[in-house]
């Protein structure tokens, strides 16, 4: 039988190439293009519509290797492929056989360490991925040193989490969508640009990759129907942009903060958590959020249950009295795991031009504008006033009662 080998230097590549597979579709395809005169052996895979392809140079491999065009198995090969990883000594290479028919049926075996097989029967090239193939060798490309997209990525990255990062040669300046909203920057000093770029995170992500793992000087990309192609003129990585067009045609919007506070983060987590477990107040789908006296409160509603918490407010900033109702379930899609180091954080009831709110959460990168936020709106509901004294005074009877203060904790620089 005949070998195709992957020598090491390309597993960062295939390893990112089968990690983007997506694991929803039903069946996902890896395809091989062999060409010998062409002097590479292709493999073209990913998520549908975003693919991938990694190049190895036929030079090196077995000469009696004949050139080809098949598809198979992605899920398999992916799994095969990370079980070879786990013994693969540094300086080696891991290895398929091809093993021919003359009834024309072509089949790929690998062998894992545990002495397991893998076979796949090669079927007809994914038509997707043969087009391309051929699309990426047309796209007209802008091109940077590595060593100038290394202090971009930089930028990028003291601004994430993001939506979009633009940088706009002509301007000299940067564009940055976070949390659906857009902020304008000049470019640092120190960087001057000679490139217009337009990425979100994954973009990004795979310009970081690609600039950390190539052998050339330069990297190059393409932007064209919402869709940012990178390539090094080996490896090529397409990602979908979509909203591309939203993006550009967004302008800023100036909130007016209408509430400020900072609060113990493990009160907002622990109370947050207490609505996940009762199912009343979890299909009520109401949490209201009560602003008097210096402090905040959160609580949630069943039908025959409340829960009234106060989040122990270091400072608030705050012209009166004010309810707010929130959607629970948007609440409880915040991601407050592991977004912060400190123990209290800053939120922030911004109202825009037209009226409408959100409720912004911020954590200590970035004081400023906030890493995700929610819709929130002023409730004017007596009813729901009244509930809300009522169980404040049950929290001031019990406070009195304890005699205990709780401790404050700060948030620095906010």
């Amino acid at each position: 039988m005949k070998k195709l080998s992957m020598d090491k230097y390309y597993h960062p590549h295939i390893t990112k190439m089968l990690d983007s597979f997506d694991k929803t579709e039903r069946l996902p395809l890896l395809t091989f293009i062999i060409d010998q005169a062409a002097n590479h052996i292709c493999l073209i895979g990913g998520k549908s519509g975003e693919p991938t392809m990694v190049k190895l140079p036929f030079d090196g491999q077995d000469p009696t290797l004949q050139d080809g065009k098949w598809s198979i198995d992605a899920d398999m090969f992916k799994y095969y492929y990370h079980n070879c990883l786990k013994s693969v000594q540094e300086n080696e290479h891991i290895e398929l056989e091809i093993d021919e028919h003359t009834s024309g049926d072509t089949y790929v075996i690998g062998y894992t360490h545990d002495q397991g097989v893998r076979r796949w029967k090669c079927d007809s090239p994914s038509q997707e991925h043969l087009d391309y193939f051929t699309t990426i060798g047309n796209k007209s490309y802008q091109s940077i040193s590595v060593d100038a997209l290394a202090p971009i990525l930089n930028v990028a990255d003291s601004h994430r989490p993001l939506e979009f990062f633009k940088i706009d040669k002509t301007k000299n300046e940067i564009t940055v969508q976070r949390d659906n909203d857009v902020s304008t920057f000049p470019l640092p000093d120190d960087l001057e640009e000679k490139v217009d770029l337009v990425a979100n995170q994954e973009g990004l992500s795979v310009l970081k990759h690609v600039c950390g793992n190539t052998q050339s000087d330069s990297i190059m990309f393409s932007v064209d129907n919402e869709q940012l192609t990178v390539t090094d003129g080996q490896h090529c990585y397409s990602r979908s942009l979509a909203s591309l067009t939203e993006f550009e045609n967004k302008s800023k919007v100036d909130y007016e903060t209408e509430v400020k506070c900072v609060v113990d983060i493990s009160s907002l987590k622990s109370e947050i958590e207490t609505y996940t477990r009762v199912n009343q107040i979890k299909s009520n789908n109401l949490s209201l959020l009560y602003i008097i006296d210096n402090e905040a409160f959160l609580s949630g509603f069943g039908f025959t249950v409340e829960s009234f918490k106060s989040l122990s407010a270091l400072s608030i900033t705050a012209k009166q009295a004010l309810l707010y109702n929130i959607n629970l379930n948007q609440l409880l899609k915040v991601k407050l795991k592991n977004i912060t180091d400190m123990k209290s954080m800053t939120l922030r009831i911004l109202k825009a031009p037209d009226g409408s709110r959100k409720l912004g959460f911020y954590n200590e990168y970035d004081t400023e504008r906030p890493y995700d936020s929610i819709p929130i709106t002023l409730d004017t509901n007596s009813q729901n006033l009244s509930a809300m004294q009522k169980l404040l005074a049950l929290s001031k009877k019990q406070h009195r009662e304890d005699g205990s203060q709780q401790d404050f904790l700060g948030f620095d620089g906010i």
